[in-house]
């Protein structure tokens, strides 16, 4: 038996076991957040038990071509007054006994086939049995099939074919649950190495201005400067000690909401996400990013078997609406055994004398149906035609209003996605655009200060021209990491509008993989 849908993550190909503790600062890689998120987070649990319990459903509507076996016994007895003189008995006692074996089998085109075995015995206190008991036994084949409402493969399988699109859609399901789950992890890392990377450059740049009010106080110190410069570079430092009090906050913010996510919330730890945003460059080709997204998005791939589900409602439907003509037919053979009498002479109407008996038994009546010795068939047509067909109509027109609304749902996913995919590739490219302007932009604000700091030493600057470039310097390096996260991110995005997230991470998932 098949474990709880539970353990069919196969492997996680991307890192080891990640574990946490109360009392250390954690390293933490990109692909260990996802790990440790996925095999933690409930939503994905709770969607795996839904595909589970849809596989359950499958193997329920599979069960309707499992033959079933019964076994009938029983046992009467019946005590009349007499009727006449030919009852035989002044009170006509009759025993009966039965033992019916039946295996029935339902197959693809919607009929039955049925092989009954009957057997029963009787005995009787009157004079005039020749045979008592009397054994009998009755070998049945027969077939029932409809001919019209009901016939075909089709109409036996459609609980099996939906069900069958059902559990499959299940994984498409938990597929897509991941993938989203999977981005917003990513999205959590890189906003805490944003807001952790941020700190450490107004760090710098507190250190930076703290530098320059020393030289500015030694300045004023030996009067080569007047007193208001040591204000303006106290200002600022004060400023940047603001920030940083700000940073502390937002890196704490940011890394709650991925603890949160990591389930790991009541964790007293520190985690050090310990990867760099890189900027490697992908090519971008909108054509084949939106041929990929229509062939391997999960959500597309439900409205698909959606669509289809309502399909196969609507056909089995319009079969419903055929009159319910019914084909019966049997073949049967029978055998007779028990105690024949031989009476003594006299009258019928009087008791004779038993003088012997000639006995068969019940085995002996099995073989006798078994060897076709008396062959029996049967053959008829039974046609029911409902006065009214208001309900099987009201359910074809239930059905088609379904379709309907799954065809338009399925082209709402498509143009969703056709959008998704446009506005990530202009965001791709202007993101792009950014990580290159932003980055010659820090360079040159760094060529620029370190200048202005050259001149200010040789006198041939001013304070305020140097704090000016120092803001300029800072402004810069944020902009120049935001640029480069928000790279990231839209890398990021990509992977999920084009379903690539498993791929891209080697997330091997056997189940969902199968689900094609």
């Amino acid at each position: 038996m098949r474990k709880f849908f539970i353990i069919l993550i196969a492997v996680f190909m991307v890192c080891n076991s990640y574990g946490f503790s109360k009392d250390e600062v954690k390293d933490l890689t990109l692909k260990e957040a996802i790990f440790h998120t996925v095999k933690n987070n409930i939503d994905i649990q709770i969607e795996m038990t839904n595909a589970e319990n849809a596989r359950f459903s499958k193997i329920i509507s599979d069960t309707i071509f499992i033959p079933n076996f019964s076994i009938n016994m029983g046992t009467s007895e019946t005590n009349r007054p007499s009727s006449g003189v030919l009852s035989g008995a002044d009170i006509s006692k009759n025993e009966n006994y039965n033992l019916d074996l039946k295996l029935e089998q339902k197959f693809a085109l919607g009929g039955t086939f049925a092989v009954e075995l009957k057997n029963s015995r009787s005995k009787s206190n009157s004079i005039f049995s020749t045979i008592n008991p009397v054994l009998s036994s009755e070998l049945n084949f027969s077939i029932t099939q409809p001919l019209l409402k009901g016939f075909g493969t089709f109409a036996t399988k459609k609980d099996i074919l939906i069900s069958m699109n059902d559990h499959i859609s299940s994984k498409h399901q938990l597929k897509s649950t991941m993938i989203d789950l999977i981005y917003n992890v990513e999205d959590y890392y890189w906003n805490l190495v944003y807001t952790i990377r941020s700190m450490d450059a107004t760090t710098k740049s507190l250190e930076k201005a703290k530098k320059l009010l020393k030289q500015n106080e030694l300045r004023v110190k030996v009067g080569i400067a007047a007193p208001i410069d040591i204000l303006e570079a106290k200002a600022e430092v004060a400023s940047y000690e603001s920030q940083i009090i700000q940073a502390e906050q937002n890196v704490q913010i940011a890394e709650n909401n991925l603890k949160k996510i990591l389930n790991l919330t009541l964790v007293k730890s520190r985690i050090n996400p310990v990867d760099d945003p890189d900027t490697i460059k992908i090519p971008v080709d909108f054509n084949g990013f939106l041929l990929e997204a229509l062939n391997n998005r999960p959500d597309i791939k439900r409205a698909k078997l959606d669509m289809e589900n309502n399909k196969l409602r609507v056909r089995y439907a319009r079969n419903q609406l055929l009159p319910d003509l019914q084909l019966t037919a049997s073949y049967y053979t029978t055998g007779q055994g028990g105690d024949q009498l031989i009476y003594g002479p006299g009258s019928i109407f009087e008791a004779r004398e038993v003088i012997g008996v000639v006995k068969k038994d019940i085995w002996n009546t099995i073989n006798d149906s078994i060897s076709n010795i008396y062959k029996n068939f049967s053959v008829g047509l039974t046609l029911k035609v409902p006065l009214s067909l208001k309900k099987e109509k009201a359910e074809l027109m239930k059905s088609k209003l379904n379709l309907k609304s799954s065809f338009l749902s399925f082209k709402k996913v498509e143009n969703d996605i056709y959008s998704e995919v446009m506005e990530v590739v202009k965001e791709l490219e202007t993101n792009l655009k950014l990580v290159d302007s932003n980055k010659i932009a820090l360079k040159l604000e760094e060529q620029k200060l370190k200048a202005e700091e050259k001149k200010l030493s040789v006198g041939l600057s001013t304070n305020y021209q140097v704090l000016n470039y120092q803001r300029d310097y800072a402004t810069a390096q944020s902009n120049n990491l935001k640029s480069i996260v928000d790279y990231k991110m839209t890398i990021a995005k990509i992977n999920k509008i084009l379903a690539r997230t498993f791929q891209v991470y080697s997330i091997s998932f056997s189940d969902i993989g199968n689900a094609e």
